[in-house]
C-alpha cells in the first residue's frame, strides 16, 4: 500500500506553498516538517513525500521523494476522526530530520510540483469515477425505494414532487459519468486533461453529493436513519467536493483554461 503526503495543516488548495524542507546533507536529504490529513498514513509501506528543497521560489521548489515506512524520523499521528469515509485511516505525519538517500528522489530537484499535478489529472479523474458511483448507488436506491412506498394510496414515485426529483438525479448521474469517461479517454490516448479532469471532479463531486441528499429527502425519517445507507453515502460524499482539489479550486483550473 502507498501514500501521498502533500497537504499540511496550513497547506491545502495552494500546494505550492508547503513549508516541509528537505536540506540536503551527504548522500541524500534531511525532511523536517509535518503534513496533515494524509489518506493511509502509518498503514502503507511506500510514501511519497513533497517537500521544499528551494524555498526561495514556490512551485519551482518543491521536490517529490520515496519514503518507506520505518525511516527515521518519520513519525504517525493519531487516526483523524472524520465525518464520512470513515474506512480510510488519515493522519498527521511528523519529519523530524528523516534521512532519504539521493537515489528516493524522484526526478530532479524542482520537478515534483509538476509531477503532482500530472497526479492530480488522473486521481480527479479516478475521483470522478468513484463520485459518479455514489450518485448512482444513491439513485438507484431512492428510484427502488419510490416504487414500493405508498402514501396517499399510490407509490412515492408517482407524486410527480418525488419523480422530477429522481429525473434530476438520473439526469446528472448520466452527465458526471460522460465527463468523467471524456477524462479518462484523453489520459489513456496520452492527452492532456488537466481541463477535463477538473470539470469531471466538479460535475461528478456536486452531483453525489446532490443524489446523495436526494436520496435522503426521497426517503423522509428512513432515510435519516442509520438503518438505510443513504446518511452514510451522503456523509461520504461530502468529502468528493473537498479531497484532491476543492470544487472552488476546480473551478479556478477551468476557468484558467478558457
Amino acid at each position: 500500500m502507498t501514500s501521498l503526503a502533500t497537504t499540511e495543516p496550513g497547506s491545502g488548495s495552494d500546494a505550492a506553498s508547503i513549508t516541509t524542507s528537505a536540506t540536503r546533507t551527504t548522500g541524500g536529504y534531511l525532511l523536517s516538517g509535518q503534513k496533515a490529513w494524509i489518506s493511509n498514513a502509518g498503514e502503507a509501506e511506500f510514501y511519497v513525500v513533497f517537500a521544499k528543497t528551494d524555498h526561495a521560489q514556490r512551485s519551482g521548489g518543491v521536490s517529490a521523494f520515496l519514503l518507506r515506512k520505518n525511516t527515521d524520523g518519520m513519525t504517525f499521528g493519531e487516526p483523524m476522526r472524520k465525518m464520512g469515509q470513515r474506512a480510510i485511516v488519515c493522519r498527521e505525519v511528523f519529519f523530524d530530520g528523516a534521512f532519504v538517500p539521493e537515489g528516493n528522489r524522484l526526478g530532479n530537484e524542482g520537478q515534483g510540483f509538476r509531477g503532482l499535478m500530472r497526479t492530480f489529472d488522473i486521481s480527479r479523474t479516478v475521483l470522478g469515477a468513484a463520485a459518479t458511483g455514489v450518485a448512482r448507488a444513491a439513485y438507484e436506491y431512492a428510484r427502488d425505494y419510490a416504487k414500493t412506498r405508498v402514501q396517499f394510496g399510490k407509490p412515492i414515485i408517482e407524486h410527480q414532487a418525488v419523480a422530477f426529483r429522481l429525473a434530476d438525479m438520473r439526469t446528472r448521474v448520466e452527465q458526471a459519468r460522460l465527463m468523467t469517461w471524456r477524462a479518462a479517454k484523453r489520459l489513456d490516448a496520452g492527452l492532456n486533461a488537466t481541463t477535463e479532469a477538473a470539470m469531471a471532479k466538479l460535475i461528478a463531486s456536486e452531483t453525489a453529493a446532490y443524489c446523495t441528499w436526494a436520496a435522503v429527502q426521497t426517503l423522509g425519517g428512513w432515510g435519516y436513519s442509520r438503518e438505510y445507507p443513504v446518511e452514510q453515502w451522503m456523509r461520504d460524499a461530502k468529502l468528493e467536493e473537498i479531497e484532491e482539489g476543492t470544487s472552488d479550486i476546480m473551478r479556478l483550473l477551468i476557468s484558467r483554461s478558457m
